[in-house]
């Protein structure tokens, strides 16, 4: 739809599922019908992973069949530093696959947003919306995934609870995702599992001296539901939060990693998805 809406204006982002065995494909699938209708293609976008890889076997793909003017535009928190590592590895790289370097730096856009309109530190949140839930026809709501090629980029799938615990200092020690509904303080100890990665620790129940709910629904039914807080109680509210935080966690120079965990259900569930694409065939 967007290639029949402005088909000499189309440029294409290709990693929403999977660069090369779905974005890619997709987008010569489309430009081949632009240019049957009399039409050239931009280009595609990638905007994650592994930037310079990417581009090269994207633009062989793209060579293949027959779009070599394609242009191929880059983005994702790009600076002068990454930008320059992926001109270094692009010019290595690319006789490897009979590119020929300067023709392929030639095709490429550079996207640089974040970095250049703020001060890096601070100054931006990121934000990403990953779709984790589908309602069926009965109202009732089927997890979801999405696998990447970076698998931080894989999200918690399904409706959550949320829950912060905090430790005999009453300092925060672990926020705990699991399956709405689930009660993660119901075992002793507490199996706590990494959302990404095969690690797994736990937490002795009688260490906790406090809990509490994360999520809170603050708007519904066009309503706010949170009572309209002003700036000074949303001020004094972060200020709460903070003090709650070891010091460790908030220094700014190597600071402690604070813990976000799956329970053990949550992280069945998250595997069993995984599992059940990873068996899916590709064509």
């Amino acid at each position: 739809k967007f290639a029949r809406l402005y088909p000499d204006e189309c440029v294409l982002l290709v990693d929403t599922i999977d660069v090369l065995d779905s974005g890619v494909p997709n987008a010569i699938a489309v430009f081949q019908e632009l240019r049957d209708r009399g039409h050239e293609p931009v280009g595609i976008r990638i905007d994650s992973g592994d930037l310079a890889y990417m581009t090269i076997q994207a633009a062989v793909a793209l060579n293949d069949a027959g779009f070599e003017s394609a242009s191929i535009v880059l983005s994702s928190d790009l600076d002068e530093l990454v930008i320059w590592q992926i001109l270094s590895q692009l010019e290595a790289e690319a006789p490897r696959y009979d590119l020929d370097p300067a023709a392929l730096l030639g095709r490429i856009t550079f996207g640089v947003g974040t970095r250049l309109i703020t001060s890096h530190g601070d100054s931006a949140l990121g934000g990403v919306y990953k779709l984790v839930a589908i309602e069926d026809e009965s109202g009732e709501w089927e997890p979801a995934i999405k696998l990447s090629e970076s698998i931080e980029k894989m999200p918690v799938p399904g409706q959550k609870t949320v829950t912060r615990v905090y430790d005999e200092r009453g300092l925060a020690t672990a926020d705990i995702i699991g399956i709405e509904g689930e009660d993660p303080l119901s075992s002793d100890p507490i199996d706590l599992y990494h959302p990404h990665r095969d690690l797994r620790r736990n937490i002795d129940k009688g260490s906790i001296s406090d809990s509490e709910d994360l999520l809170e629904t603050v708007y519904a039914d066009g309503r706010r539901k949170d009572g309209e807080p002003d700036i000074e109680e949303l001020r004094w509210r972060r200020r709460s939060d903070l003090e709650r935080l070891d010091s460790g966690v908030r220094r700014l120079v190597n600071p402690h990693i604070y813990h976000v965990s799956l329970t053990r259900q949550m992280k069945d569930l998250q595997m069993s998805l995984v599992r059940r694409l990873s068996d899916v065939d590709p064509g």
